[in-house]
């Protein structure tokens, strides 16, 4: 049940994602795509299984939940994100729109607590926004210099 609902989710954001035009090159997605791969895989694993802080569930289903949900959800939501950022010159619009996203994240995580992919130990709203604002911004960094760079 649960991956249903989370591949339907995952299947309408991807599909609106794909028809709305774009002010990113499909090199800055990749880009950013990949870049979220390699800071979340690791840094997750750290906090799930080394911390003890989050287990995951043990259930094949809910396995392939949480592995549809970090490799394609996930990675989609913050593209989105940067993708809605690019349409504001101010600032100030920019820091909302990133916080909102990790808001997002955050909640995506809670929602894979309460659906029982996850299982909470010790996790906490804190280590939660740190995980994800880390995650977010050092994309968001990395992603301005390879717009400046190659863009």
């Amino acid at each position: 049940m649960n991956i249903s609902i989370i591949s339907s989710i995952t299947l309408l954001i991807f599909i609106s994602f794909c028809v709305t035009p774009k002010k990113m090159h499909i090199f800055e997605i990749i880009f950013i795509w990949l870049v979220v791969w390699l800071l979340m895989h690791p840094l997750s694993w750290i906090i799930y299984v080394n911390l003890t802080w989050i287990k995951v569930s043990t259930k094949i289903g809910d396995f392939w939940t949480y592995a549809l949900d970090r490799l394609i959800l996930f990675p989609l939501l913050i593209v989105l994100f940067f993708e809605a950022s690019l349409r504001f010159n101010q600032k100030a619009a920019k820091c909302i729109i990133l916080f909102v996203a990790i808001l997002t994240l955050m909640l995506n995580e809670y929602v894979l607590l309460r659906m029982g992919v996850l299982h909470e130990v010790k996790w906490n709203i804190v280590s939660s926004f740190i995980e994800k604002s880390f995650i977010l911004l050092v994309t968001y960094f990395l992603w301005m210099k390879f717009r400046k760079k190659f863009i």
